[in-house]
């Protein structure tokens, strides 16, 4: 069967390039490298995958990843801000699932619960993104423990005569006057292929359902690419890449909160309007690596690379009152990692992945709090010296492809080193001891895919994956963007996920299905627990919950009524509980049971359409005890969107453009997601403490082109 995949993967390749000439659409085969480390069908991964493709992407008014995944089948956002949209997979957020930018992982530069993992991309660079849910430890270590979601770049690919080749998009969105450019050009030949993109994007702050104005929701994001690839002999290629990524004024507004007297306790706090924002947050990526196909008796293919990586971010607090900032930090997070994966083919019929991977996160963050001449003289905060986070790993997997079945198997062992010299600690000052922790942590996946029959094609899979807590989450005491005081622990366990999932893909006639359910049992639970909440202060303490419970169900529906034109339907179900003694009581924003229905036209040339409506239930289950009743019930809502556009073929000196307009929230509601951060009693519009409300109706125009 492995023999026949590879096949497959070569036609399809091929029936891509016929397809970019073509003026009829063609389906392919759906893949994914990420699932299984190395380029299989989604159809042969014992797990739920799916990808969203660059004609998705490109036809959505999106400012960030979030945006794309709101609305997916198991997927859900949580928001923090404008620009926070961090995702969500069954339940499980933020460091809980691993965020990577063309395989390298960005979650280590994220502190948690400030801001979106996500804003580090800018969406018009995005080509396709592929999502792995479950457990994925094996392959990608701390952090895959909910899934993965790797954001794969533009670029282009060797071709047998020099050419250039490029792209760009153009486009307005009216909620927030929003505008934004992107422009890409690759240069080839059949040894050597340069890519050069940037993209820009500018927002003002967005409309709100109820027809206001989100205050300090816009933002500004620039983007850069260079990728070089050389081919130095058949099989055996080595490419660079730089990445630079910069967002100006991101605001946490889920922080906005207005004092009637000033907060002397604690990290102190001036009377007025105050909230924590980054006056700019930047991200650079340098990478090399290396692909080798070797002869011999196992068909040996290496694959090596090293990268460093760099975010550069203030976090700031503004005082609207004064008009001045009254705390400031700026801070580097450096990380340096590498990976190397050697995959053999002992037999036709087993593809086997044996590697390692290490990365190290450094950071040593700093803060001024005051005004100078008035409220309080500035002091200094050393909150953490020399703090680091080091991770390093062996894996091994195996895929067997037997006649019916497909049986995967995988082990990872990880050490996870968290160090500092000293953080501070409210009460005792300068902490100094018990500072060192290592996690020490076996990872492992089995899965058999069963090609019992075209109509149904089931599988099984359990596994078991785990997150080691941040190096925030160790050191960091600080006020973080939900408004409270985090108290951190350096002593945190790893949290641990084991799941079992149960599902299956298949076609009967002109409809193709897919369906999951699975439960997730996360011992060890790493959560904000709230010990104060009074309006003179707001403390949250890290801790490691017994264990919570997660089960779910998720499917897609998809029916070819011919001619281009298709109907489609996805859905989302679950549920989640606390099962520590102290609190048993609903787990701590669950995202609530959501279904979505459209009817699409696409084809190669003409008009294109598409409908589409979302229906989220209400969700009454909150942490009230776990959360000391600051989680928010929420109200069910319904939106639709739709969109028309018209694709040419080549003209006007192009290979082919398309116009897009798209409406977003056509009837204007006004909703907010369910995990939503802003806190109840601190919402008052009448001193500028605004509820983080989702965009009202959105009337976008885009243009895309190849040339």
């Amino acid at each position: 069967m492995r023999k026949s995949t590879t096949a497959v993967l070569g036609l399809a390749a091929a029936a891509a390039a016929v397809f970019a000439q073509a003026d009829e659409a063609t389906v392919l085969a759906p893949v994914t490298v990420t699932a299984k480390g190395y380029e299989a069908l989604i159809a042969e991964t014992p797990r739920s995958v799916n990808v969203i493709e660059a004609d998705t992407i490109q036809r959505t008014p999106a400012r960030a990843l979030g945006d794309l995944l709101r609305g997916q089948p198991g997927l859900a956002v949580a928001v923090d801000g404008s620009v926070g949209l961090d995702p969500i997979i069954r339940g499980l957020k933020r460091d809980q699932v691993l965020v990577l930018v063309d395989g390298v992982r960005i979650n280590a530069l994220q502190p948690p619960g400030r801001g979106s993992l996500a804003s580090y991309v800018n969406v018009d660079m995005i080509d396709r993104i592929e999502v792995i849910r479950g457990p994925s430890s094996v392959l990608y270590g701390s952090g895959a423990m909910g899934g993965v979601i790797n954001i794969i770049t533009r670029g282009g690919d060797f071709t047998e005569e020099p050419e250039l080749n490029g792209w760009s998009r153009l486009g307005f969105t009216s909620v927030d006057d929003g505008i934004r450019a992107a422009v890409g050009v690759s240069a080839s030949d059949p040894r050597n292929v340069l890519d050069l993109a940037v993209a820009y994007l500018n927002t003002d702050d967005y409309r709100m359902g109820n027809g206001e104005r989100l205050d300090d929701s816009g933002t500004e994001q620039t983007a850069l690419s260079l990728r070089y690839r050389r081919q130095l002999a058949e099989g055996h290629e080595i490419q660079f890449q730089a990445q630079r990524d910069q967002r100006e004024d991101v605001w946490y507004l889920a922080s906005r909160n207005f004092r009637e007297a000033p907060l002397v306790t604690g990290f102190p706090q001036p009377d007025g309007l105050n909230t924590h924002y980054a006056p700019e947050k930047q991200r650079d990526l340098l990478e090399l690596s290396y692909t080798g196909e070797f002869d011999g008796r196992w068909n040996p293919v290496l694959t090596t690379s090293v990268y460093r990586q760099q975010l550069d971010r203030g976090n700031y607090d503004w005082n609207r009152e004064r008009g001045i900032d009254y705390r400031t930090s700026d801070t580097d997070f450096d990380t340096d990692g590498g990976r190397v994966q050697l995959e053999l083919s002992p037999h036709a019929q087993h593809v086997v992945l044996v590697g390692a991977d290490t990365w190290e996160l450094k950071a040593s963050p700093v803060s001024f709090i005051g005004f100078p001449n008035d409220w309080d003289p500035i002091n200094r905060f050393d909150l953490i010296e020399n703090a680091s986070l080091r991770s390093t790993g062996v894996f091994l997997q195996d895929d067997i492809y037997l006649d019916d079945f497909i049986v995967s198997l995988g082990v990872r062992y990880d050490e996870v080193k968290g160090t500092a010299d000293a953080y501070l600690q409210p009460g005792v000052g300068r902490a100094t001891e018990g500072l060192d922790k290592t996690d020490r942590n076996l990872s492992w996946f089995a899965g058999v895919n069963w090609d019992l029959d075209a109509t149904f094609r089931p599988y099984i899979s359990f596994s078991e994956g785990y997150r080691s807590a941040s190096l925030l989450e160790r050191y960091l005491t600080y006020p973080y963007s939900d408004g409270f005081n985090w108290i951190s622990n350096p002593q945190l366990d790893p949290e641990r996920n084991r799941t079992l999932e149960l599902g299956a893909r298949g076609q009967f006639g002109a409809t193709t299905y897919t369906i999951a359910v699975y439960e997730s049992r996360v011992r060890d639970y790493i959560g904000g627990q709230v010990i104060v909440n009074t309006p003179e202060q707001k403390v949250k303490r890290t801790v490691n919950l017994d264990e919570a419970r997660i089960r779910g169900a998720e499917f897609t529906l998809d029916h070819d009524l011919g001619n281009g034109l298709n109907a489609f339907a996805w859905g989302t179900w679950l549920r989640g509980d606390n099962r520590d003694p102290a609190f048993d009581e609903p787990l701590y924003q669950t995202p609530p049971p959501e279904l979505s229905l459209g009817l699409e036209q696409r084809q190669a040339r003409g008009w294109q359409w598409l409908g589409q409506v979302r229906a989220v239930s209400s969700q009454n289950r909150t942490a009230d005890l776990f959360s000391a009743g600051t989680e928010r019930e929420t109200s069910g809502f319904a939106t639709a969107d739709a969109q028309v556009g018209y694709r040419f073929g080549p003209s006007a000196g192009f290979r082919g453009h398309e116009l897009t307009l798209s409406v977003t929230n056509l009837f204007d509601r006004d909703y907010r997601e369910h995990v939503n951060a802003m806190i109840d009693d601190r919402i008052d519009p009448a001193n500028g403490v605004q509820d983080i409300r989702a965009p009202g109706r959105n009337v976008g125009v885009f243009w895309n082109a190849t040339f």
